[in-house]
């Protein structure tokens, strides 16, 4: 409940700063609405009118009623033009507000979390109606205020019009109940939501698309996409056919009652107890009194839905402040490295995993130093990398930057001074010169530099693909787009990691997955070169690698297996040794000859 109204008035706050005009006009339409249920006044008014052959009376009540109409339309018309400004106003804001909360989260520990992924599903499907909210607040007033007047006006012309109010009680007192219902359906279904639309979006996907074609998934695929879609559609059905049930037996009983009572009051009328004018504002009231419960409920449960998707925001909110504040550190990076990085007794756990990703890792690396880590797949290499970028937080122990405590440093400025390329890259589907340029913002439109990334990335040959080479337009799916081969996109990717160039940490996550070996070769030694060079500001270049004919330049090598360090030690070292390292090599070796 208290989240509840934390979050009506979140949003309301929110609304009236947004449009403060807008927000006072919405009530023109509560007014309005108000106006409407005085009209069975005029009815009755007229009626007795004409019965009395009183053409005044029946003058007054025409005019009365033309000018409550004409007066309602107008305010209504101004409220629902302000209330649909309203609504784009703070949906918009609300869009902009989650999309900076998001991007603003300093990890992506939300990524690999699954309870925190169907949450985020939950607030996906219903983040439209976050903006909805003022929009049902604004239904609930303007519904009481119509019902209020509605039983006021038919209580008075007749005290056994209140049997048919009271009947409509149960009604509202069950309310809770089923709006319970909406929020478990909702819950139920996040988890099959999520899986449905994952399913949708590979069927939208290049590369996806060309396996399910290849292994004739088509069956399979889309068996599984209804299979979810059934499984996420099916709570709605349950909660679905309880509202039917509910809403028969409510309208048999008041039918039922109503045309007992009305029978009722139409035999004193002929009997002369009761007036023309009660009898017509009673027969007149009947729908209306009707709906007075149904609407009540149907505003509440939009409502509800309203403030559940509002109550999932303030989650978002609350959870993108929770990470803020496990994250405070505002001590800035140092403008070198002096003694370089050590992982102290660092461990890191997946939630929900049983057994540690990394575990018991204190290792140095120097400053002004090439450190290869090397490792089978999922041994923990990248998970490292995003310990040291600050993307995930340690489970136990702690990354140290010159002695300093990462989570005492301002995580935006480390990163600022950190670079990378990754295996998991991304396609920037930009001008080409901006995909590689946004590697470093502030110079993402300076050719010179975006040519000298080219060029230490071994990327410059790619030019000859793009027909307007860098002003080439990136994708097929936009007009004049061009597509790239998976190397040609991680040459960009490559790229873009070397746009910064004084980064304290440079970390190349398998950069050369997809590259052929000769460019593979050409691309280590530019490596060098850059590591040289960043080596005399101090900076550490980590090189991440399954591919161990690659490492032997580094001036170390980590042995990561199930995530531990095995061994360390230069590559003559480690082949001197005989072990894990020297073992692996001579597989991989064995592969080429």
């Amino acid at each position: 409940m208290i989240a509840s109204i934390r979050a009506v008035w979140l949003v309301c706050v929110i609304a009236f700063r947004v449009s403060k005009r807008q927000t006072v006009l919405v009530f023109g339409e509560t007014v309005g609405r108000a106006l409407n249920g005085i009209n069975p006044l005029f009815y009755g008014y007229f009626a007795a009118g004409a019965v009395q052959h009183d053409e005044a009376h029946m003058a007054i009540a025409v005019i009365g009623l033309l000018c409550a109409t004409g007066l309602n339309s107008a305010l209504q018309m101004i409220g629902t033009s302000a209330r649909i400004k309203q609504q784009e106003y703070v949906g918009f804001e609300f869009s902009r507000r989650v999309a900076t909360m998001m991007a603003s989260i300093e990890t992506l520990d939300h990524h690999e979390d699954p309870e925190v992924l169907d949450k985020l599903q939950a607030f996906r499907d219903w983040s439209g109606t976050v903006g909805e909210t003022v929009n049902a607040f604004l239904g609930v007033i303007n519904t009481v205020a119509s019902s209020a007047v509605t039983l006021i006006v038919a209580v008075t012309a007749d005290w056994r019009l209140l049997i048919l109010v009271v009947l409509g009680i149960p009604r509202l007192v069950i309310a809770p109940w089923t709006a319970r219902w909406d929020k478990a359906a909702e819950e139920e279904g996040s988890p099959h939501r999520r899986l449905s639309n994952r399913l949708v979006d590979m069927t939208r996907n290049v590369d996806a698309g060309a396996e399910a074609r290849v292994f004739n998934l088509r069956t399979e695929v889309l068996a599984r996409v209804r299979g979810s879609s059934q499984s996420w559609q099916r709570p709605d059905i349950r909660r679905n056919g309880k509202y039917t049930v509910l809403d028969l037996a409510n309208g048999l009983l008041y039918f039922g009652t109503a045309a007992a009572i009305i029978g009722w009051i139409l035999h004193d009328a002929i009997h002369g107890t009761v007036s023309v004018s009660a009898l017509t504002i009673s027969i007149t009231c009947l729908g209306a009194l009707q709906s007075v419960s149904a609407n009540v409920v149907g505003a509440a449960r939009w409502l509800g839905q309203s403030v559940r998707s509002a109550v999932r925001f303030v989650w978002l909110q609350d959870y993108s402040a929770e990470v803020h504040t496990r994250h405070t550190g505002n001590a800035r990076p140092p403008l070198r490295l002096r003694s370089g990085i050590r992982l102290q007794d660092l461990g890191y756990r997946y939630n929900g995993a049983e057994t540690d990703s990394l575990s018991g890792i204190d290792v140095d690396l120097p400053a002004g130093s090439v450190v290869a880590l090397v490792g089978e797949n999922g041994a923990g290499k990248s998970t490292m990398v995003k310990l040291l970028t600050g993307m995930y937080q340690p489970t136990r122990g702690r990354v140290l930057i010159d002695g300093v405590d990462l989570a005492d440093i301002d995580l935006t400025a480390w990163r600022a001074r950190c670079s990378g390329a990754f295996q998991d890259h991304a396609n920037f589907e930009f001008i080409a010169r901006e995909s590689i340029g946004i590697g470093d913002v502030p110079h993402v439109d300076d050719e010179s530099s975006v040519r000298r990334a080219l060029h230490n990335a071994a990327a410059t040959d790619v030019l000859t693909a793009l027909p307007d080479e860098l002003d080439t337009q990136l994708g097929p799916g936009w007009p004049g787009g061009v597509d790239l081969s998976g190397g040609q996109w991680q040459r960009l990717a490559l790229a873009r990691g070397m746009m910064r160039t004084e980064p304290l940490m440079l970390a190349l996550d398998e950069p050369t997955s997809a590259l052929d070996a000769a460019t593979e070769h050409a691309l280590f030694d530019r490596y060098a070169a850059t590591a040289q060079e960043a080596g005399h500001r101090g900076a550490v270049t980590l090189l991440v690698t399954h591919r161990f004919s690659t490492v032997a330049a580094a001036d170390s090598v980590l042995v990561l297996v199930n995530g531990r360090i095995v061994e360390s030690g230069t590559h003559h070292e480690l082949m001197a040794a005989g072990g894990t390292y020297a073992e692996l090599y001579e597989l991989q070796a064995k592969g080429y000859r």
